[in-house]
């Protein structure tokens, strides 16, 4: 009995080792395959700025809807949609029957408090009437001549009239309509040829790269090809609350291009403020999802390859820039990452 007992003992000891190797084995499902044929591509550190890209409507910050001070009924429209304006013509009016009646009722309430007045003062002079009662009748032909001033400048703005030369881009009643105060009646566009802009909503991440005065370059759908120049105007310090996305202006030098609000455009931003990352050919990259991506990287044998996690920050061209993981890299594999993993054996290619 006591002789089995190293047996048994030395039995045990082999499946235990000859487990494990079946089990490291399994771990290295590439362990007896074929070297794979690599090419390595150096790891290039430079200073750059991301290009941010980001679309929105061309309009002017010269856009006026227009209103009449007072309700009423529309009486007449005097422009259409498109209507080239000049400063000081008249665009809308109000029937002035109810205003005028306004008017004149104030003017009749100036008239009277006069004759009050008039009337209390000569009282006052005979000792008739009280200093109270002349006061009150002073004060009362103030409040109307008030009255008057007030009925009179509404009926001033019963009329709307064009305040710059411009276009009219929209009409929203038509005569005859009942408007209260306030309530748009004609959209003008006063913009001239170097006003128009576009804005943009811009995440947080490239919020802190633009500055105001960065290069712009803009395409839009009615002029195919051309890259107008321009240039960021205005950059929102607050969010949007409803899309959480800072606005940003972009005011565009159309030159002698023909520009109309509500235009779409696309806005190319090359940011002043650069960053240091490290380019690597776009190939390098394997499964990449958002800024997540890994490369391969030849370990000092040169015969087995180590899997890296890698932070992206923009692609261009044949070539990816990383801004982390890369620190301390020489050379990423370049041909034949995608035929990779963390256990295949390599041979590189010279």
């Amino acid at each position: 009995m006591r002789g089995t007992r190293p047996a048994v003992l030395t039995l045990l000891a082999a499946i235990l080792i000859t487990c494990g190797k079946k089990e490291e084995a399994a771990k290295a499902p590439d362990a007896g395959a074929a070297p794979i044929a690599v090419a390595l591509a150096p790891v290039k550190q430079v200073t750059i700025s991301k290009p941010i890209v980001s679309s929105g409507l061309i309009s002017t910050d010269n856009e006026s809807r227009l209103s009449f001070k007072v309700g009423g009924i529309v009486h007449q429209i005097y422009v259409k949609e498109g209507a080239t304006v000049v400063a000081g013509q008249t665009l809308a009016t109000l029937d002035l029957t109810e205003i005028d009646a306004q008017v004149a009722q104030a003017h009749n309430g100036v008239e009277k408090s006069r004759r009050d007045l008039e009337r209390v003062q000569r009282l006052y002079a005979d000792s008739a009437a009280t200093l109270e009662q002349r006061q009150n009748a002073q004060t009362a032909f103030e409040v109307a001549e008030q009255a008057a001033r007030i009925a009179e400048f509404n009926r001033q703005y019963a009329t709307i009239r064009a305040a710059a030369p411009g276009k009219v881009i929209r009409k929203f009643v038509n005569e005859g309509e009942f408007v209260g105060p306030g309530t748009p009646v004609l959209q003008v566009n006063t913009a001239g040829t170097q006003d128009w802009i576009v804005k943009i909503g811009l995440p947080d991440a490239d919020w802190v790269q633009v500055m105001v005065g960065d290069s712009v370059r803009v395409i839009t759908d009615a002029w195919p090809g051309v890259l107008l120049p321009g240039v960021v105007g205005t950059i929102n310090e607050g969010a949007d609350p409803s899309s959480g996305l800072y606005q940003a202006e972009i005011r565009v030098l159309p030159n002698t291009y023909k520009m109309a609000s509500g235009m779409f455009a696309r806005v190319t931003i090359q940011p002043s403020r650069q960053q240091t990352v490290w380019r690597i050919p776009v190939e390098s990259l394997i499964e990449g999802q958002g800024q997540q991506a890994f490369v391969f990287v030849a370990q000092a044998n040169g015969q087995r390859v180590k899997k890296l996690p890698v932070q992206v920050a923009f692609l261009r061209g044949d070539s990816a820039y990383v801004y982390a993981g890369l620190e301390l890299v020489g050379h990423v594999v370049q041909q034949g990452a995608a035929f990779l993993t963390e256990y295949s054996k390599v041979v590189v290619s010279k």
